[in-house]
């Protein structure tokens, strides 16, 4: 009896010890911020999703007209072929390109070249297209 007893208070114990940090974790602003971190990593808002044998490559044109950058180049890589879309101030605020992929294996890179000279990339990798 004197062993249950004890085994009842540790679970109570340990469970009020679990449910008290948790709470605290969640509560935490350094939880907030973390994840407030991680959704605004991404500068130009880069996205690739695929269709029907065609990848539709999109950004975020008011992020990167805020960038003020007037050329940017879009590099796609197949194996070992690598074809090169260069994109003007118009074609960056369409926000969008199309590409029918020749391979199961496609990386995306979009790079922005800012006002002041600065690149500024982002890339993403699509296996398996359908």
């Amino acid at each position: 009896m004197r062993l249950l007893t004890t085994a009842v208070l540790f679970t109570i114990a340990t469970g009020a010890i679990l449910i008290a940090w948790d709470s605290n974790r969640s509560n935490s602003p350094a939880v907030a911020s973390a994840v407030t971190e991680a959704e605004h990593q991404s500068l130009l808002g880069l996205r690739v999703t695929t269709r029907k044998q065609q990848l539709d490559v999109r950004w975020d044109h008011d992020l990167v007209a805020r960038l003020q950058s007037s050329k940017g180049l879009m590099k796609i890589t197949e194996g070992e072929m690598t074809k090169l879309i260069p994109l003007d101030s118009r074609d960056l605020q369409d926000g969008s390109v199309s590409y029918a992929p020749l391979t199961n294996d496609v990386r995306v890179r979009f790079e922005v070249t800012l006002a002041d000279g600065t690149l500024v990339t982002e890339s993403a990798r699509v296996v398996a297209v359908p």
